[in-house]
């Protein structure tokens, strides 16, 4: 019986040739399904693809968490010892950083410097070396932000002013490295030498620093910040990449909720299409519903067969938009079509990414709009009876 069901439910879509109107009024519900899928799994791969590369690149250009003073510690290798017994703390080093003036022979532009130590650190540069090494000379070597070398028209092996400290005073670096992040507010201003360096031209040879922590679970920061804050001194601040990003990612995830809650809409619209279909499938099919009634099928039968017809017309464009949706993503992630503005985005293309977690999210939620636009059209089906419906044949 359940075959025979699913035959009839079939049958009731219409064919090409045969039943025109009914199948344009399918084939309509069908596209408009697959358009909203499609457009759905658009929205969330490209703001997937924004905070991701954001997140993956702020945290590149930063610590998972920094422990700072005001604004540098004077004890920073003992509290770094203490904080060795946390073992969701993957990685330590010591920082210092200050805003300062960088000048070329040709032009002169602002920015930050910041002398770094430790292995954790110098691997996470080599992450993002871009040209030249890792290489810090007993004084003088420095590294530049990509964007930073090219207002300064320098490159590797130049040599630059810096002009900074308190008193403010000119030194001289030799490039020896280009590091690119990705986000260009960092790419453009930022400087990187030794950290015994900086504290002995810019700190008056002061031993001050901060400290710069990776963890084994960045969204875990929150809580080990609280572990770290039973360790470390009073006046010592805590900060997370998540706090010092908080109002970015927030306004990514405000926007990425309206956008959903749009395209939401877009799917309710195509579900009224499959209702309106299958009104107009009871209405232009009482003769055919009428037969199977005096043939024996009972009202469950009849409503259920709306459901299938209701249920197929979903599936097909629930399919047709995942595979739509699929084959354009798959396009803009493998050639990058679409350029973005770099000093605006902080990307130059535009990125994609979705999670397996959305795509089932998408499909429950094709299921159940479906479904519940089924449910009256079904409903009049069922409660036709024989004689009403055969009364004019």
């Amino acid at each position: 019986m359940n075959k025979c069901l699913f035959f009839l439910a079939r049958r009731f879509i219409g064919r090409r040739h045969q039943e025109s109107f009914i199948y344009f009024t399918s084939f309509v519900s069908v596209v408009g399904i697959a358009l909203g899928v499609a457009s759905l799994m658009l929205v969330l791969g490209i703001m997937n693809g924004f905070s991701n590369d954001l997140k993956r690149k702020i945290i590149g250009a930063n610590p998972h968490i920094i422990i700072d003073g005001d604004p540098y510690l004077t004890n920073y290798e003992k509290i770094s010892e203490d904080l060795k017994t946390i073992p969701e703390i993957t990685g330590i080093s010591y920082f210092a950083q200050m805003q300062v003036i960088y000048k070329s022979s040709y032009y002169m532009i602002g920015g930050f410097l910041r002398g770094v130590q430790g292995d954790s650190e110098i691997i996470n540069l080599k992450k993002f070396l871009k040209q030249g090494k890792i290489d810090f000379p007993d004084s003088g070597g420095i590294i530049l932000g990509s964007e930073l070398a090219k207002e300064l028209e320098v490159s590797v092996g130049d040599t630059i002013s810096v002009i900074g400290g308190l008193p403010p005073q000119q030194f001289l670096f030799t490039v020896t490295g280009i590091v690119e992040y990705g986000v260009y507010n960092i790419d453009v201003s930022i400087g990187i030498t030794s950290l015994q360096d900086f504290q002995k031209k810019f700190l008056s040879g002061r031993h001050l620093a901060g400290i710069g922590l990776t963890v084994n679970d960045i969204y875990r920061c929150e809580q080990i910040a609280e572990k770290i804050k039973n360790i470390v001194p009073v006046e010592a601040k805590v900060s997370t990449w998540i706090r010092r990003n908080k109002i970015l990612f927030a306004a990514l995830a405000l926007e990425k909720k309206a956008m959903m809650l749009i395209l939401t809409i877009i799917m309710l619209v195509a579900s009224f299409n499959i209702a309106s279909s299958l009104m107009m499938t009871v209405y232009r099919k009482i003769r055919e519903i009428g037969v199977l009634r005096a043939l024996g099928l009972t009202r469950t039968q009849i409503r259920t067969v709306f459901l299938i017809q209701g249920m197929l017309l979903g599936i097909r464009g629930l399919v047709s938009g995942l595979i739509l949706g699929g084959i354009i993503m798959w396009i803009l992630k493998r050639y990058n079509i679409i350029h973005l503005p770099e000093y605006i985005y902080s990307i130059s293309y535009l990125p994609v990414e979705i999670s397996w977690v959305e795509i089932v999210s998408i499909c429950v939620a094709v299921f159940i709009t479906t479904l519940a636009a089924s449910i009256f059209p079904a409903y009049r089906a069922g409660n036709l009876e024989p004689a009403t419906a055969l009364r004019y044949e």
